[in-house]
């Protein structure tokens, strides 16, 4: 009875655990890439956003900042990402206000579908796009291409992915709570 009791109450706890970081949800303004990264980055907001105890930005309004601490993507499927540290906003009525505390935010990555690389199996055939296009560069002697991509793509030891994100995509970035 006394071990259902202290499980019960360790169950809880570890349930009423809050979230350790608030998510931003915006629109990218102009592209934003790993690849050629830029020193200032700038998002519409998709919905209300906290800040902090002081600051309090809206749906549309628009956030500028620092994009630092880019990491390359890397070996085991490691992705790239960088932080952003927000230097002003721009409200609805177009007027610039700067944000004086440094708060770091981290890019959340969002899991996107490999419609490319999906199969449909039906009894014993199976259809999928990448077996179509690797059989075409097998037959004009592109095997290594193949074989590296497959590498990359399917094994635990392939190359993570670069950011690129295009203009009106959505991004996510963590910020501390």
């Amino acid at each position: 009875m006394k071990k259902d009791i202290l499980l019960i109450i360790v169950l809880s706890l570890i349930v009423g655990i809050p979230a350790q970081a608030e998510v931003l949800k915006a629109k990218a303004i102009d592209e934003i890439s790993t690849t050629s990264p830029k020193e200032f980055i700038s998002v519409k907001l998709s919905r209300d956003f906290k800040l902090d105890n002081e600051i309090i930005l809206k749906k549309k309004y628009i956030l500028t900042g620092k994009m630092l601490d880019i990491t390359e993507p890397g070996k085991w499927h490691h992705n790239a990402s960088f932080t952003f540290i927000p230097t002003s906003y721009t409200d609805l009525d177009g007027n610039s206000h700067e944000i004086t505390k440094e708060i770091k935010a981290t890019y959340r990555q969002k899991m996107k579908p490999d419609l490319k690389h999906s199969e449909i199996t039906v009894g014993p055939w199976m259809f999928s796009p990448a077996y179509i296009d690797d059989t075409k560069k097998i037959i004009h002697g592109e095997s290594k291409e193949v074989f590296e991509g497959y590498c990359d793509r399917s094994t635990p030891w392939g190359k993570g992915t670069q950011i690129d994100i295009k203009p009106k995509e959505t991004i996510y970035f963590n910020f501390p709570d």
